[in-house]
């Protein structure tokens, strides 16, 4: 019965990744069960290792499988208070796992197959990319989740109501132009408590959230934005751009459409959408929109992954 339990909750973990994967609702639930049942387990064998006597090659080994249980989920669930624990503990449990494998004659059958399982979800940990598509594999990268979206994003053009919260936004734009984020958005957060309700403010906060890895934050900030104004279309393209970089491809496309009933002679909105059709093998749909844009003045040759999309896939 124990070994039942311990295979079913080992498979926990890939069935919950391929679930997100296709954005299937459970993925979350899965993973999060996955993990915690793993951690549950190492913790008990680790303190009956203690009380066995057991080498201390196993010990450690089994303390760092408690610790990756914890790492591995904050970061396939992306939740960052695990950013810098991981750090520390990742490359010690690579070292211990291989001077397991290679020098332990008499191998532990659960502790091996648990310890070959997470060196192998540590892989996309480090933003490989496979295939020369990194968004089919979860977590995306683990540095850089938001990557460099070029003229796909655009400033606003809103006034303020005060001089001092638009000097704080003009900081907070040199700021975040100089890579110095975390600095801009304490500039941000500055104007925003003088204009709270200040949509240009929510904007450029959002973009420095996204760009210190903070997407689902990124998000919410551009939800409050489209509350206070949800004529303007740029919020809509910024907060699509936001939810296609975290795999929630259904949401992406309704908010590049409600831009494209806003302003239907943007390009950026038919060319991201032709992003998220392609990474759905929807070719056909995406060369239509990749054909839509250059109608509208894109200009293919500056954005090398719809260039490569045009030829291959497009007539």
């Amino acid at each position: 019965m124990k070994n039942i339990l311990f295979i079913l909750t080992i498979i926990l973990i890939p069935i919950g990744i391929l679930l997100r994967i296709y954005d299937i609702v459970g993925g979350h639930i899965l993973l999060t069960l996955g993990f915690l049942g793993l951690l549950i387990f190492y913790v008990k064998k680790t303190i009956s290792g203690f009380q066995d006597k057991v080498s201390k090659k196993i010990i450690v080994l089994n303390i760092l499988l408690v610790l990756m249980s914890f790492c591995l989920f904050t970061k396939y669930l992306y939740h960052i208070f695990g950013d810098y624990p991981t750090l520390v503990i990742l490359p010690i449990f690579i070292i211990s796992a291989l001077v397991y494998l290679i020098t332990e004659r008499e191998k532990q059958t659960k502790l091996t197959i648990v310890t070959l399982l997470y060196l192998i979800l540590t892989i996309p940990l480090f933003g490989f990319e496979f295939n020369e598509s990194p968004r089919h594999y979860i977590p995306q990268s683990w540095y850089d989740r938001y990557g460099e979206p070029k003229s796909y994003v655009k400033s606003i053009p809103f006034e303020f109501e005060r001089k001092e919260t638009e000097e704080l936004n003009e900081k907070g734009n040199k700021l975040k132009k100089e890579g110095l984020y975390t600095e801009a958005i304490k500039a941000y957060q500055k104007g925003r408590k003088i204009e709270p309700k200040n949509v240009s403010l929510l904007f450029e906060l959002s973009e420095a959230y996204a760009n210190i890895n903070e997407l689902e934050t990124a998000i919410a900030l551009m939800d409050t934005a489209i509350s206070i104004n949800p004529n303007y279309p740029e919020f809509y393209n910024n907060r699509g751009l936001l939810y296609y970089k975290i795999n929630k491809d259904e949401e992406a496309i309704k908010d590049y459409e409600q831009g494209i009933k806003l302003d239907s002679t943007q390009w950026s909105f038919y060319a991201n959408l032709a992003m998220v059709y392609y990474y759905q093998d929807s070719f056909d749909t995406a060369c239509e929109k990749i054909e839509k844009a250059e109608s509208l003045g894109l200009e293919i040759t500056e954005f090398n992954l719809l260039r490569e999309i045009k030829e291959e896939h497009c007539e």
